[in-house]
């Protein structure tokens, strides 16, 4: 499928570090993130959700988690990578009429491949709405160091522009006992009110995921799950693999 070859390709020029692309199964496998927490964000994104991750040091793996994640899109969502401000005034400038996903490898400030930065960030957040979503990370590690960045000159990103991106999701990294340890330290969703509420939260001393007061709302959760479950007891954990029963449980054929 042509849609597919194209996606694979966009997310695998996120992979900066070289080596095998990590899937949504490496990093659960790695205590990076749950299950419910996968499926969590799982449901959110077959529901149409932006998604944006952060992480102020280099290195803590916000890209990987995005690349995971853009792995569970919904078939026929079709990936364009901002490669030049101009792509996001192209779209702009007219409706969707398939489902898109636009892709910043960063919003950032440097001259690399993919990376957004002025004004043009502004309007790459405001193309969320209808059959368009967006995808980018940036370098904060909260939600209010997130928002006072984008909504901030020179961005000048509207609240009300950042409270449409479905996904908000911060990395914590440090020195554990067997290497570098990485984690999802906070797990924001949208509140359908114009902000975002915490849903998860990594407790340091524990190194255990604590779901926030009455978590989320689990209706239609129980399938996503299942799928993560079965995912990693399945022990395949290429980003292909898991790609192509995405697929099938989109479908309707793996459950």
């Amino acid at each position: 499928m042509e849609i597919e070859r194209h996606n694979h390709e966009q997310i695998e020029a996120l992979n900066q570090r070289g080596g095998r692309t990590l899937s949504i199964v490496d990093l659960i496998r790695a205590g990076t993130l749950s299950v419910e927490m996968a499926a969590v964000a799982m449901r959110a994104v077959a529901g149409g959700a932006s998604l944006l991750t952060g992480a102020r040091p280099g290195g803590a793996g916000k890209t990987t988690l995005m690349a995971s994640l853009l792995h569970l899109l919904p078939p026929g969502t079709r990936i364009v990578t901002v490669d030049h401000p101009g792509v996001v005034a192209e779209a702009g400038a007219r409706p969707a009429e398939a489902p898109l996903c636009y892709l910043a490898h960063e919003i950032g400030s440097g001259h690399w491949y993919g990376y957004l930065w002025g004004r043009a960030v502004a309007d790459f957040l405001a193309l969320v709405g209808g059959p368009r979503r967006v995808a980018s990370c940036l370098h904060a590690d909260t939600l209010d160091e997130l928002a006072d960045i984008l909504c901030s000159p020179p961005l000048g990103v509207s609240r009300e522009a950042l409270g449409r991106v479905g996904l908000v999701l911060f990395m914590h990294v440090r020195p554990g006992p067997r290497g570098v340890l990485r984690r999802v330290a906070a797990f924001h969703e949208a509140d359908g009110a114009g902000g975002h509420r915490l849903l998860f939260r990594w407790n340091e001393r524990s190194d255990a995921f604590e779901r926030v007061g009455d978590g989320h709302d689990c209706d239609g959760l129980e399938p996503y799950v299942g799928f993560m479950h079965r995912l990693v007891a399945e022990g395949d954990a290429d980003a292909q693999a898991v790609r192509r029963k995405a697929l099938a449980f989109y479908r309707g054929t793996l459950c």
